[in-house]
């Protein structure tokens, strides 16, 4: 997040200015593109989307959108586009039956780091993802991957139940 110095308030009196630009600069100078943001926005409020990817762009400056899957898309497709060797953040719409819940429909961040992912990108992943995942109000729960065990539905499933007792 972009900070400025207030010298109006005390001389060392940040605050954000989240506001006024179209991007949000993380701690490791990676911004969060606008894109991003809009398009988490509209997953939220609408059944367009089953899951969003968001990646480095090439140039390792900025978090953008990478991939809308349409809402007809299961967690089994989501499984199947994680990369094996790169890292990823996504938020999945999961949707699960419980006797007690009923139908429930959950907003899931995921931040899929593989063991066999490059050492600077997991470390620009992991330096940068708190701030990615404060931009997207509105996530239920948030799930470490270093591999698709700790990804499956079941595990994702039990944890949602967990949050919702």
């Amino acid at each position: 997040m972009a900070l400025v110095q207030c010298d109006l308030l005390a001389p060392n009196f940040r605050r954000s200015t989240r506001a006024s630009f179209p991007f949000i600069m993380s701690q490791t100078g990676v911004k969060i593109d606008a894109e991003v943001i809009n398009a988490f926005n509209a997953f939220k409020m609408s059944s367009e989307h089953r899951y969003l990817y968001f990646k480095m762009s090439d140039d390792k400056k900025s978090v953008v959108l990478e991939k809308a899957a349409p809402f007809s898309s299961t967690y089994a497709d989501f499984l199947k586009d994680l990369p094996a060797n790169d890292c990823r953040y996504a938020v999945v719409n999961f949707e699960y039956t419980t006797e007690s819940d009923g139908h429930r429909s959950k907003i899931v961040f995921v931040n899929w780091s593989p063991e066999g992912a490059p050492v600077k990108s997991k470390m620009v992943y992991a330096g940068t993802k708190n701030d990615v995942r404060k931009a997207l109000v509105g996530v239920s729960i948030e799930v470490q991957g270093t591999d698709l065990s700790e990804v499956d539905e079941t595990e994702v499933f039990n944890r949602l139940k967990a949050v919702s007792k």
